[in-house]
């Protein structure tokens, strides 16, 4: 009797303690969570510098965010925020599905950069709608009557998550020309407001909802920002610069021919 007493008791320290160490560290175990979902579905380097969650409240912030750029874009990153506030619904937490109120976001930055006609934010959605289809695929094989259920950890149960409202206001883009990565343009997106992602299919993997922004913010970076217009602008403002200088220099040998002075000078080099 003593030596079960004394399990227990054991057992119950032990509770305890993972209690408190996860308690204690949520917010890192989190934001360490998004860097490794977001950096695998996107293959991109991806920084988040904190979370803080307040389950009392039942809110919450994303701190210093930077989504990265495909291979071959030459940018910094592709998508920037300082802040994103959230609020989540505590009792959903502990469920299969995780349902989060609301996001909001403002002053994001987005760089979209425009390399051989494709742009970084259509690279990312190629690469994380690819990501998404080989783990619907792995799960499939995985789940298949004498499969090894150790053989892929990214198979393995994940929580879905319902977003009730997204907002993403006062957005910031910075277009970068092709072929002239220091000629940029800056323009301002629309407001970006998405209701009830992932109500209709009961719930998103975290990699299908990226997917989800992913795809609205080039929706409004295509209708925002064209790509061909730009390159036109560019050429009638070289061409406009050439016909200035030309001009100029047209007008520089009028002032040589007129000046006493510098004919004397080619008068003096002709001499030696």
């Amino acid at each position: 009797m003593k030596k079960i007493t004394y399990s227990l008791l054991i057992l119950s320290v032990i509770i305890l303690s993972i209690f408190f160490y996860f308690k204690g560290n949520i917010d890192e175990i989190v934001r360490q969570l998004i860097i490794q979902e977001t950096s695998n579905i996107t293959e991109t380097e991806v920084g988040l510098k904190a979370v803080k969650l307040d389950f009392k409240e039942g809110s919450g912030q994303l701190i210093d965010f930077h989504l990265g750029n495909p291979v071959d874009f030459k940018t910094k990153h592709a998508f920037h925020f300082d802040d994103a506030e959230i609020e989540i619904n505590i009792s959903s937490v502990t469920k299969e599905t995780i349902i989060i109120e609301k996001v909001f976001i403002s002053g994001a930055e987005v760089i979209y950069e425009n390399k051989d006609g494709v742009t970084n934010f259509i690279a990312l959605k190629n690469t994380i709608e690819k990501n998404i289809k080989s783990k619907k695929s792995s799960r499939k094989d995985n789940s298949d009557p004498g499969s090894n259920d150790s053989v892929n950890k990214d198979t393995k149960k994940q929580k879905k998550i319902i977003i009730k409202s997204f907002e993403m206001i006062n957005s910031k883009v910075e277009a970068v020309m092709p072929f002239v990565s220091s000629q940029t343009i800056s323009v301002s997106l629309p407001n970006l407001i998405i209701k009830d992602i992932g109500v209709k299919e009961r719930g998103l993997l975290p990699g299908e909802l990226l997917n989800v922004f992913i795809k609205s913010i080039e929706r409004d970076l295509v209708r925002a920002i064209n790509f061909n217009d730009l390159v036109r602008d560019l050429e009638k403002n070289i061409k406009s610069i050439e016909s200035d200088v030309k001009g100029k220099i047209k007008d520089i040998e009028s002032q040589i021919k007129k000046s006493k002075d510098l004919k004397d000078i080619k008068k003096l080099k002709n001499l030696l």
